[in-house]
């Protein structure tokens, strides 16, 4: 079965590491998905298996609060305290594990099928709700990662 490394070289640690693709098995499925996801104007994320940013669009950033410059998200795992996820209440307590868990780009990973649902995301002084719809990225039945789209609501 095909599968992807992500290497990140210990020169390279630090809050600007960048993962690499490399290739296994003569295959790089998520590589395919980089240039189109880096590109779009939508805002979409690419996540590998992990549930670390392989690729985002820089209307992705925007989305979700995140300076355009700099690639913020790419490197970093969703459960890293990336984006500051917040519940549907009207005191907007922010997000146990368990329940991040269950947000579509990372739901999506754990089961294996598309998972969509609204998200409400915190940044500074400023809240607010986003829809998302996100599918697993297969190859050979495994799940190499997801793809999720993104709509402020």
């Amino acid at each position: 079965m095909a599968h992807i490394d992500m290497t990140v070289a210990s020169s390279e640690v630090g809050p600007d590491a960048v993962p690499s693709l490399r290739l296994v098995d003569s295959v790089r499925p998520l590589e395919t998905w980089l240039q189109a996801v880096e590109e779009a104007e939508e805002p979409c994320l690419l996540l590998d298996r992990d549930g670390v940013v392989v690729a985002a669009s820089s209307s992705c950033h925007a989305a979700l609060g995140l300076p355009t410059v700099g690639g913020s998200l790419v490197g970093r795992g969703l459960l890293e305290d990336v984006i500051e996820l917040v519940d549907f209440s009207a005191s907007r307590l922010r997000l146990r594990p368990d329940e991040v868990e269950r947000i579509p780009p990372l739901f999506a990973l754990s089961t294996a099928s598309l998972a969509r649902g609204l998200m409400r995301i915190r940044a500074g002084g400023s809240t607010w709700t986003l829809d998302a719809v996100a599918t697993p990225l297969r190859v050979g039945g495994a799940v190499l990662g997801s793809l999720t789209f993104f709509h402020r609501v």
